[in-house]
C-alpha cells in the first residue's frame, strides 16, 4: 500500500525533475535569426560550448547548411578571436562582431577544405577582438554587403544577453 507519504516524495521529485527540464525544453523550441542592416535575415544555429566551437561547421555538407542559415559562436566577453577551416564543404563568409554586435572584421569567401589532412594548407582567419563570430555561407544575400562599422540586430524572444549568461555557465 501506497502511503500519503510516498506519493507526495514521487510528486515532488517528479516536479523537480519537470523543472530540470523545463528551460531546455523551451530552449530547444526557440528560434534565432540576425537581421543585417537591409533587413536581410539568416536563421542562427548556436555554438555555445567549447566543443561545439571545436566543431563548428565542420563536415556539414553543403546541401545542409542552407544560405538562409548561420552560425553564431557565443563568448563570455571580447576577446582575441581566430578560426581556421578543417573538414568543410563550402565558402564561408566570417563576421566577427563585438558585444553591441557590431562588426569588428570581416572574411568573405574563405575557402573550404574537405578533411583535415594538409598539405594543402587548411585556411586561417586572421586575428580580431570580437565577442561573437558569424559564419555564413559565402554565396548567402545575408553577408553579401556586409562591412565593418556595420551593425546587426538580434532577433529572438531569449535576449542574447541570457545566451550568453548560459555560455558562461557552461563553459
Amino acid at each position: 500500500m501506497i502511503t500519503i507519504y510516498q506519493k507526495a516524495s514521487k510528486l515532488i521529485k517528479n516536479f523537480a525533475l519537470l523543472t530540470a527540464l523545463l528551460p531546455l525544453i523551451a530552449w530547444s523550441n526557440v528560434t534565432y535569426q540576425m537581421a543585417n542592416p537591409e533587413n536581410k535575415k539568416v536563421t542562427v544555429r548556436l555554438a555555445l560550448t567549447r566543443a561545439e566551437h571545436q566543431q563548428g561547421l565542420s563536415g556539414i555538407k553543403d546541401a545542409d547548411f542552407p544560405v538562409t542559415e548561420a552560425m553564431l559562436f557565443v563568448n563570455d566577453s571580447m576577446g582575441t578571436r581566430r578560426f581556421w577551416m578543417p573538414d568543410t564543404y563550402f565558402k564561408l563568409d566570417i563576421v566577427f562582431l563585438d558585444s553591441q554586435l557590431k562588426v569588428v572584421g570581416i572574411e568573405k569567401d574563405v575557402p573550404f577544405h574537405p578533411g583535415l589532412a594538409e598539405p594543402p594548407v587548411i585556411y586561417r582567419t586572421k586575428s580580431y577582438e570580437a565577442q561573437f563570430v558569424l559564419e555564413t555561407k559565402g554565396s548567402s544575400p545575408f553577408s553579401k554587403k556586409l562591412k565593418v562599422g556595420d551593425k546587426l540586430k538580434w532577433i529572438s524572444l531569449i535576449s542574447l544577453s541570457e545566451i550568453v549568461l548560459k555560455t558562461r555557465r557552461s563553459q
